[in-house]
């Protein structure tokens, strides 16, 4: 397995539309489209995209509320997004190239995007709606949100992805992994690890036992699974599951945020601090 790894942050990318030409900084919340040739990203509040070979980036949307998390589906036509229009998170949904803006969650709890399902009907999200936070579905077509498990066993489960062959979907289950900068280096009894429930099998699997924090996964169509740990010096790095288990794939001396692969594989986006690089 070989991956190239971009930092979002470390890049310069320069943002064109109606106001004069800048260099922009402080980018947040990347992914990237299934070929991993474009990322989309936030900033000011809006989600912007941008070829990968060359930085040059438009907007694609300017809503009144701040636009986060967009996430690419697997067929590349849609990106489905965290909108805060009005005064809460929400799901909404805009075509891959831009164009109309639809809503499909409409709660007055909070409402985050957090992946796909492989056949690009469904939206995996994050919501506090049933009195703390647990794993949804919604479909493109708009509906009734479901939740994903209901097995009491999960009580508070969040950053759902699902697996292309096995049909499990991974999981955290402990606050420590929602709130990740105000709670670095957590060491204790709620550190969150990379699971797995299987609904179809019902089996659950455990792949991590760190006693700090292993959170955040991704996936890619070849099944290989991407994640944040703070094993190896107590900063946020990458890390990947392999044969042997947990493999650590980078050691920066600042952590790094929001991992995102493509869904072909062989890219991954994150959020990380200055100083520069590029692997």
């Amino acid at each position: 397995m070989r991956s190239s790894f971009l930092a979002l942050l470390i890049f310069s990318f320069s943002i064109t539309g109606n106001a004069q030409d800048n260099q922009a900084y402080f980018l947040s919340n990347p992914c990237l489209t299934p070929d991993g040739q474009t990322v989309i990203f936030s900033f000011e509040g809006d989600l912007w995209k941008a070829n990968t070979s060359n930085g040059q980036a438009t907007r694609l949307t300017a809503m009144q509320g701040y636009e986060t998390s967009p996430r690419v589906s697997p067929d590349g036509q849609w990106i489905a997004f965290t909108g805060r229009q009005y005064g809460n998170p929400d799901v909404f949904l805009i075509p891959a190239n831009g164009g109309a803006v639809k809503q499909l969650t409409s709660h007055s709890s909070s409402d985050d995007v957090s992946s796909w399902s492989w056949d690009s009907k469904m939206i995996y999200f994050n919501s506090g709606r049933m009195g703390q936070v647990a794993g949804f579905t919604v479909p493109v077509s708009g509906g009734t949100a479901k939740r994903v498990f209901g097995n009491y066993f999960f009580q508070y489960d969040h950053n759902l992805a699902e697996h292309p062959a096995t049909g499990e979907i991974f999981f955290n289950d402990t606050w420590e992994s929602i709130s990740q900068v105000h709670r670095k280096r957590y060491k204790g009894p709620f550190n969150p690890d990379i699971q797995s429930y299987n609904p179809k099998t019902k089996q659950y699997k455990r792949y991590t036992d760190w006693t700090g924090k292993d959170f955040g996964a991704c996936i890619d169509r070849q099944g290989n699974v991407y994640f944040i740990s703070d094993e190896a010096n107590g900063e946020y790095n990458l890390y990947t599951l392999d044969k042997t288990g947990k493999k650590a794939l980078t050691r920066f001396s600042t952590s790094i945020k929001t991992p995102q692969v493509n869904a072909q594989g062989g890219k991954i986006v994150f959020e990380k601090r200055l100083p520069p690089l590029v692997v």
